[in-house]
């Protein structure tokens, strides 16, 4: 079998059953101490790799993971393969026209969130007396290297640190992830250049600019005439074949075909595939299902391969480096976070949200260990400076999550707290108030929320008759209390076609807020209303639910406040 011995086979497949099963494991323990799943991953990758296994039970990890097995290889190929399936679905989930609306924020926060770790870093340093410096390259070629590989954001990092919180659809989440793909502009720019005067001893005009010009060539073409032929192809096999399974094929297809063309263009390929993403994701023949069920595909057996490695790859050659290691550390996480800060605060951005955009810029992670590996194979870095290097690339991908979760916990509003994205339903059908309430408790029994769907109709209809809740401007807030609830239930409806409900200002309503809450609690549901009607104060508010085209985009507006 193409001279894979029966040996190799049952040690690869050894090897990927135990990753997946450690990162499940790593992973949940990470989500119930509410850190994000990929701080799980990452520390399952850590507990097999050299700095734990290998120190512990040094005949397992040799047994397990042998030095120089073609075993080496194919992992490393298969971990590619799961970042490109990665960077598609983030792509899917972006904005374009957001992007485009604040790009003077997204321009500025990519900037000085790379430049001023850079000079920062840099100049550091060149002061620092490290001993490690290579006898035959120029130290200011390694110091510029360095700078340039601890000022880098990790697109794939930042990725999945958004998807894990929830928050990738939001205006911060927008703003690091574009932030994070415009920086690989100025990255891969810097990196020509720096490694230029490394191999040739001079700056050429290709080196400096030649990245930037196809980069923006690249992205124009997919964007425009890329995005038309995607559609297309989606289109033509949609009419036959309308299913998961065949989007899922065009897509992951479209990921490495496209994630190659890059490469071609002298590109990185995950750039490929995150703009791959872009592309198809405008596409109408991606339901919400598709995408949820390739999404659940993806991070549950793909992404956790890729971190799993990532983390396997700590490890710190002598105890000296820690203090190397430790002063870097602070100094390009300082920088990077105040560049992050300064940049989004600039383009408008309340302080706290600015402040956590710089957070999640915070991670060099992959890109960081590429560069290293770069700097080694031309022998900029010897081994000592190589694994110190992707040490701290391996620390900021482990503190980036719980740092930006940290910095969001100000940014909720008080309505998260009793609100989840599964409650959100658009384009609700009905052409009168009762036909609404009777589909809204079928759709609360349809995803689980509610077991017993006649009891909450009655319940709701009850009420309403009553007293009508709509409040105006084409609002309304149904309720009603139910015995034995343990959790209050909030839930936002948004109706396709508006419908009366005999509204104090005579208007239709759209939008429906539905409040359950337990009976002998007096004083939730008023606690709840009147959240509601402090953050539909403002006429914005209203008319932001009304323009959102999902129902993670719901969420994100009711739940934080894009304005601190």
């Amino acid at each position: 079998m193409g001279g894979l011995s029966e040996h190799t086979i049952f040690l690869f497949v050894l090897q990927l059953g135990i990753i997946i099963f450690l990162a499940r494991i790593f992973g949940e323990f990470a989500a119930k101490l509410g850190q994000p799943v990929m701080v799980g991953e990452v520390l399952a990758g850590v507990f097999l790799g050299p700095l734990v296994l290998g120190s512990f039970a040094p005949a397992v990890y040799s047994s397990l993971f042998p030095k120089g097995d073609v075993t080496n290889y194919l992992l490393e190929g298969i971990s590619w393969v799961c970042i490109l399936f990665l960077l598609i679905i983030t792509g899917l989930e972006i904005d374009v026209s957001a992007s485009i609306r604040h790009v003077k924020r997204n321009i500025l926060t990519s900037l000085l969130a790379f430049v001023l770790p850079f000079l920062a870093v840099f100049v550091y340093f060149s002061y620092l007396p490290y001993p490690k410096y290579p006898p035959n390259i120029p130290s200011v070629y390694v110091d510029l290297l360095v700078a340039t590989a601890l000022s880098v954001a990790a697109t794939p990092v930042i990725a999945k640190i958004l998807f894990d919180l929830k928050i990738l659809r939001s205006i911060v989440g927008l703003n690091i992830l574009t932030a994070g793909v415009l920086g690989e502009i100025w990255e891969w720019s810097i990196l020509g250049t720096v490694l230029s005067l490394i191999v040739h001893n001079s700056v050429g005009f290709s080196a400096v600019f030649k990245p930037l010009i196809v980069m923006i060539l690249y992205i124009g073409f997919c964007l425009t005439l890329g995005r038309v032929i995607v559609d297309k192809v989606f289109t033509w096999f949609g009419v036959r074949t309308e299913n998961t399974t065949t989007v899922l094929s065009l897509l992951f297809s479209l990921a490495l075909l496209n994630g190659a063309l890059a490469h071609a263009f002298g590109l990185h390929v995950i750039f490929g595939a995150f703009v791959a993403g872009i592309m198809a994701g405008e596409s109408h023949r991606i339901t919400p299902y598709m995408r949820q069920s390739i999404q659940d595909l993806i991070l549950s057996v793909f992404a956790p391969i890729f971190f799993v490695l990532i983390g396997m790859k700590l490890y710190l050659q002598g105890a000296d480096q820690w203090l190397y290691m430790f002063l870097l550390l602070i100094v390009s996480s300082f920088f990077k976070v105040l560049g992050g800060h300064l940049g989004a605060l600039l383009g408008g951005m309340g302080k706290r949200n600015a402040f956590a955009v710089g957070c999640g810029l915070n991670t060099q992670g992959t890109t960081g260990i590429i560069i290293a590996l770069i700097g080694r194979e031309l022998g900029v870095f010897p081994d000592e400076l190589f694994s110190l290097i992707v040490v701290i690339s391996i620390l900021t991908a482990l503190i980036v999550g719980p740092t930006l979760k940290w910095a969001i916990q100000d940014m909720r509003r008080p309505l998260a707290k009793f609100f989840a994205a599964k409650n959100v339903f658009l384009d609700v059908v009905g052409q009168t108030k009762e036909e609404v309430i009777t589909n809204i408790a079928s759709l609360l029994a349809e995803r689980n929320i509610v077991q017993d769907e006649n009891m909450i109709r009655e319940a709701i209809w009850e009420r309403e008759k009553l007293m009508t809740t709509a409040i105006g401007d084409g609002v309304a807030i149904p309720h009603a209390r139910l015995p034995n609830l343990k959790v209050p239930i909030l839930g936002f409806f948004r109706l396709r076609h508006p419908v009366d409900f005999n509204s104090p200002d005579n208007k239709p309503v759209q939008i429906v807020f539905l409040e359950l809450t337990d009976r002998d609690d007096d004083g939730m549901q008023l606690n709840i209303v009147s959240q509601i009607a402090h953050f539909l104060a403002s006429p914005h508010s209203i008319r932001r639910l009304l323009q959102c085209q999902r129902e993670e985009d719901v969420y994100h507006v009711l739940s934080f406040d894009e304005k601190k």
